[in-house]
């Protein structure tokens, strides 16, 4: 499960074989986490937007490369 980016409340992995739809993992300093699907940037689980809303710039901006290495680390 490489860390992609770390951010001073959150950090943003992406899991080996994982399940679709594509999506990365945003953990939170205080150990909660939530699912971000890469391209709605949807977010599944009990984070408000508010809290991860940096790492959601970040998953927006680099939507195009988190798309790649999601189908090359779970194809």
């Amino acid at each position: 499960m490489p860390t992609l980016q770390v951010f001073p409340q959150s950090r943003v992995l992406m899991y080996f074989g994982d399940h679709p739809p594509p999506h990365v993992h945003i953990q939170l300093s205080d150990g909660r986490d939530c699912i971000v699907e890469i391209e709605t940037l949807k977010i599944i689980g009990k984070i408000s937007y508010r809290e991860i809303k940096d790492a959601l710039d970040w998953i927006e901006i680099e939507r195009n490369f988190l798309g790649h290495e999601w189908q090359r680390c779970n194809a």
